[in-house]
């Protein structure tokens, strides 16, 4: 699955960087271009289309974090995702079909897929009793412990007016938003059993039986929040010791899914490159330039604050 994941983050890697503005024009004027023999002016040759890199459907610096609003920027990375597909390259095509047939061939036959055979052999070697991290309240312990540490550079960044940690954070929701939008979207599509629906053979109903048996589907918005929340850190910190362990505990983490009956192999593996590779994007196509605000202005402001009835203060900050 390490494999998988980290081919699937050169997907994110795909689209061109918007093209750089240039401080002046190369190009010699008209009555000073290079002479031929003689004197004779030689052809000039009109630039062709691929010459220069232009950026893609919603990309450019105006779409970066500090020109547009989180929630725009969200939409805009709903359509950009999938366009950008049109953009690439063989590599990018490998990676994701790698990850498409890894994940096909688990959910085949569709009879008794080889998912089920994984999560029979997984019972077996466990038991029914054996201890499960995934219950409502590990659920929610779990969540506030992977958000407290974002919220805490939030924290530290708004006090300190430092922007870094302040667009870390607002990256890291935007790129969870869309891999929520994304996996919702596959799961309700689908109408896929999950490990204790049924007889656990992961039928797949479509939509008509998706909301019947919702959170259970394909793929794992468990594991595919996890891994968008780490593609942005790893892309945005580039530490290949934090890397290392952020893979390590993202691999435990799917693991303790699969074997809790929370989610078969496949939603892991399908929720997992997703994500990351969400991850990457957003922090490659709309962190600012420099890592910084393309904007000035202080992060938290209070100010006075006038109503009907009355006055007082208002509190708000900016990201």
């Amino acid at each position: 699955m390490a494999a998988l994941l980290l081919m699937s983050a050169r997907m994110a890697h795909a689209q061109p960087t918007p093209e750089e503005p240039r401080a002046a024009s190369t190009q010699a004027p008209d009555d000073a271009r290079a002479s031929g023999p003689g004197g004779a002016p030689l052809p000039f040759l009109p630039e062709e289309p691929g010459d220069r890199l232009r950026p893609g459907l919603f990309l450019g610096d105006e779409f970066r974090y500090g020109n547009m609003m989180l929630p725009l920027r969200v939409l805009s990375d709903l359509a950009a995702i999938p366009a950008g597909m049109a953009l690439w390259e063989p590599h990018d095509w490998g990676a994701f079909s790698l990850v498409t047939l890894a994940t096909g061939a688990l959910m085949l036959p569709l009879g008794h897929p080889l998912d089920a055979h994984i999560q029979n052999a997984i019972h077996r070697a466990l038991g029914p009793e054996h201890f499960k991290i995934w219950t409502p309240v590990g659920d929610a312990i779990i969540h506030t412990a992977l958000w407290a540490p974002l919220v805490g550079f939030l924290a530290w960044g708004l006090a300190n007016d430092d922007r870094g940690p302040v667009q870390l954070f607002s990256l890291t929701v935007e790129a969870f938003a869309v891999t929520q939008a994304f996996h919702l979207t596959f799961k309700l599509l689908l109408g896929r059993e999950g490990p204790m629906d049924g007889q656990g053979l992961g039928r797949i109903f479509g939509p008509s039986r998706s909301l019947d048996l919702f959170p259970a589907g394909t793929p794992s918005g468990h594991v595919s929040s996890l891994y968008a929340m780490m593609g942005v850190v790893t892309a945005w910190l580039d530490n290949m010791p934090l890397t290392l362990a952020l893979h390590a505990f993202g691999l435990l983490f799917a693991a303790t899914i699969v074997m809790d009956d929370y989610h078969f192999l496949s939603d892991v593996i399908w929720g997992g490159a997703m994500g990351y590779a969400i991850g990457q994007w957003v922090v490659k196509h709309r962190a600012s330039k420099g890592g910084v605000s393309a904007k000035g202005g202080p992060l938290f402001m209070v100010m006075p604050m006038v109503t009907p009835r009355g006055g007082g203060v208002s509190a708000g900050f900016r990201f």
